[in-house]
């Protein structure tokens, strides 16, 4: 790729992602006189899921969560974040890791496995620069239930 076209690249990026923490801070914070936040509970969520896509594959990174019957800490990577903070002058975000859970509410490590994100409080900050596209999913992804019990 040329310096230009890569420096058209990132600054596309760099938009894209300011105008996606701009959305989802829109979501959370907007607010009315008679009706309060409405936006928020209509969204339902306050997250918009997103992956970072390298040359490769999309990045993926890891993180530790607890895991609830053990109490153990336990790491995981996931393709999936959430954007906390956004430096347009360094063109670089920090994100929070999502936790991709399958049905049954186990973590997948399979995209197509996924039936739903629980958000965590991993960060990472990511120069944008090594990357060349982003994806964003439906917002639905953070609200499903897991519905299938274990049977012991």
């Amino acid at each position: 790729m040329g310096e230009l076209q890569q420096e058209m690249n990132e600054d596309c990026l760099c938009e894209a992602l300011g105008e996606l923490k701009k959305l989802q801070d829109f979501i959370i914070h907007s607010r009315t006189k008679y009706f309060g936040k409405l936006m928020a509970k209509i969204a339902g969520v306050d997250t918009i899921p997103f992956f970072l896509i390298t040359k490769e594959e999309p990045l993926k990174l890891r993180g530790l969560i607890k895991n609830k019957d053990t109490k153990e800490e336990e790491c995981f990577s996931t393709p999936f974040f959430r954007i906390e903070e956004f430096d347009k002058e360094n063109c670089c975000a920090t994100v929070s890791l999502l936790l991709p859970l399958d049905i049954k509410g186990n973590f997948t490590d399979s995209i197509c496995d996924v039936m739903t994100l629980k958000r965590t409080s991993n960060c990472v900050t990511v120069d944008l620069k090594s990357i060349c596209a982003i994806q964003c999913f439906d917002v639905d992804l953070l609200k499903r239930k897991i519905i299938i019990e274990p049977k012991w």
